[in-house]
């Protein structure tokens, strides 16, 4: 099973590449977003100007990022940052590729903090994930299939999902979305459908006559 440092790590590695990617996206208006079909595309209002969903997003990672170091900090037992972490972009990708990753380490040794640190430190990091990667001019949201008729052989829960390529066919990794007693992700890690074919398939049979269950109950 992968190690809840590992996918800490993982999750800001990928947040700091992000960063800048949506800095630079920040400035230029998502027009595309606000155009209807035969019509020329033109800014609509807004809270902000430029791109909005990427300015939430990357004000978001900066804010998530110290949370989180904090978070960790006070697993570790250390003393709080007491703002020691200016507001700069090095800054945010300082926290996301050294400190937190030094202190998720840490976090092994506090067994009674550790666990549940690390869920609430990943669930904040994947939504930022997934904040960031919906946004129009990123377009990286992975697109999963559930998995409702195995259950999961490391934490027992019925969460599995398959992730899909560009033509919506299984593309050949399985994860769980469950999470464990402790409350942290489980993240357990598939490599290969061979033996869990049969399950999408019934999967898919599933979904497609729910719909006329319900509007026979209806």
């Amino acid at each position: 099973m992968t190690d809840p440092a590992d996918l800490v790590q993982e999750a800001c590695v990928l947040l700091a590449g992000l960063l800048p990617r949506l800095r630079r996206e920040t400035p230029v208006p998502d027009e595309t977003a606000f155009a209807a079909p035969g019509m020329t595309a033109r800014p609509a209002a807004a809270p902000v100007p430029g791109n909005p969903p990427a300015f939430f997003a990357y004000t978001s990672i900066q804010s998530s990022a110290r949370w989180a170091a904090e978070l960790l900090l006070y697993a570790v037992g250390a003393d709080m940052a007491d703002d020691r972490w200016g507001g700069s972009d090095a800054n945010t990708i300082r926290v996301l590729t050294e400190v937190i990753p030094k202190l998720a380490a840490g976090a092994k040794l506090a067994a009674d903090a550790g666990d549940e640190a690390y869920g609430m430190v990943l669930r904040e990091l994947d939504a930022r994930l997934d904040e960031a990667r919906q946004v129009r001019a990123i377009d990286e949201a992975e697109q999963w299939r559930p998995v409702r008729s195995r259950a999961c052989p490391y934490c027992g829960c019925f969460f599995l999902k398959v992730l899909l390529d560009a033509a919506k066919r299984p593309a050949g990794r399985i994860e769980c979305f469950g999470h464990r007693e402790s409350g942290a992700p489980c993240r357990a890690a598939w490599g290969s459908l061979a033996d869990i074919v049969p399950d999408l398939a019934r999967a898919d049979a599933l979904t497609e006559t729910v719909p006329d269950m319900e509007g026979e109950t209806g």
